[in-house]
Parts: C-alpha cells; sequence; structure tokens
C-alpha cells in the first residue's frame, strides 16, 4: 500500500483536520514528559497536529511525522496560524524510522503502529527503543478490541490477531489488536511503567522507559 491510496491519506484529503481537539491524554503526557525532563519529543503519526501544534504550544520541540503529506500540509498550515514552527516528515513508520540512536527525549504515537503486520510492528518497537535516548520516556497506544468494522462482518484476518477491514474508514488497512500481555512483552526491552484500557477497550496504552 503506497501514501496515496492509504486511507487515511484519502481521509484528510475528503474531510481536512480530522480531530482538531487534543486528544485527551494530553494533560497526562505534558505533566510526565516535563517532571521526566523530556524537551525533544517525536510525535510518530501526527496527523493534521492535534498533539503536534498543542505540545509546542506547551513549550516542547516537537517533530511530526506521518505517511500522509495531506494530513502534514494541513499541520502546517495550523502551525503558521499559531505563529509557531513545528518540524514535519513524511515517512511510513513499517518502513523503518531513518533517526540516528537516542534522538529524542520523549515519544508519543497514538493509534499508528498496530496498522501492520506483527512483524513490523516489532520492528517499529525496536526503532523506537532506538531512538529514544537513555532515560527516555514514551506513551503509545495501540488497539485493545476490533473496532465498529469487524460488526459489519466485512473483514479478513490474515495472520492470529490482525485483521484487514474490507469496508468503513480504513478499508484495507491491517490492525492488529493486542491483549494488555501481549503489549508487555512486546515492550518488554523497556521498563513498562503502565497500561489501561481507554475508549471502552477499544483503545489500549502504555508507558514505558528506556533504562
Amino acid at each position: 500500500m503506497t501514501w496515496q491510496n492509504h486511507p487515511w491519506e484519502k481521509r484528510y484529503a475528503r474531510e481536512g483536520h480530522v480531530y482538531p481537539e487534543p486528544f485527551l491524554g494530553l494533560p497526562e503526557v505534558v505533566r510526565i514528559f516535563r517532571e521526566n525532563g523530556c524537551q525533544y519529543i517525536l510525535d510518530l503519526g501526527c496527523g493534521t497536529g492535534r498533539r503536534a501544534v498543542h505540545m509546542t504550544k506547551a513549550g516542547f520541540s516537537v517533530l511530526g511525522t506521518d505517511i500522509s503529506w495531506t494530513a502534514l500540509k494541513l499541520a502546517q498550515a495550523w502551525a503558521r496560524e499559531e505563529a509557531i514552527t513545528v518540524p514535519l516528515a513524511h515517512m511510513d513508520t513499517r518502513r523503518g524510522l531513518p533517526f540516528a540512536p537516542a534522538t529524542f527525549d520523549g515519544i508519543l504515537s497514538t493509534q499508528v503502529i498496530h496498522h501492520a503486520i506483527l512483524a513490523e510492528v516489532r520492528r517499529t518497537i525496536e526503532d523506537l527503543y532506538r531512538v529514544l535516548r537513555p532515560e527516555g520516556f514514551a506513551f503509545v497506544t495501540v488497539s485493545g478490541r476490533r473496532g465498529d468494522w469487524c460488526d459489519w462482518g466485512s473483514f479478513e484476518e490474515i495472520e492470529p490477531a490482525t485483521y484487514v477491514p474490507q469496508a468503513g474508514r480504513e478499508p484495507g488497512l491491517p490492525h492488529h489488536i493486542f491483549s494488555e500481555p501481549d503489549l508487555r512483552y512486546e515492550f518488554r526491552a523497556f521498563e513498562v511503567l503502565g497500561t489501561s484500557y481507554r475508549a471502552d477497550g477499544k483503545v489500549l496504552t502504555i508507558w514505558v522507559k528506556k533504562l
């Protein structure tokens, strides 16, 4: 799947700003990053800027990345409206992160890395570990259960716990579904500080620290 036919590129092109409001966990992320001296933040899968813009305004230096050029253009325009600078980069996280080791103090990624087969998810987690500095923190969310698209009965299980919906907002886009023990296992290279379910179990969150 190329970025041009990625479901989220099509959605941003069709709908413009999606989720312009801060995500609900932002105050928690801001507090923990501040308390632990995390200043340079990677926003992996930044979309139209709902995290990167608000965190930059909160005083962090944020690099936003996304697979959608349309989303990045919208984020850039939003940043200009706010009179702030948010560096942005176009990339597919499934193909690796082109950053030097220990580049970032903190990493923030919500509902992004699970959009892949498990082998690609694991490679992304390895990259997150590599680019995070020692004593750095990361907040990541993934799918905790199949979303509304599974109720339509139109999906394919391409490997254990990885589903591809055939309709809805994300047709053709893999969703690897995690249990809490599975997520802790995949992040075992880090110190796992906590996990939780949100949004009626659809979202599974994890806080980790690189030792």
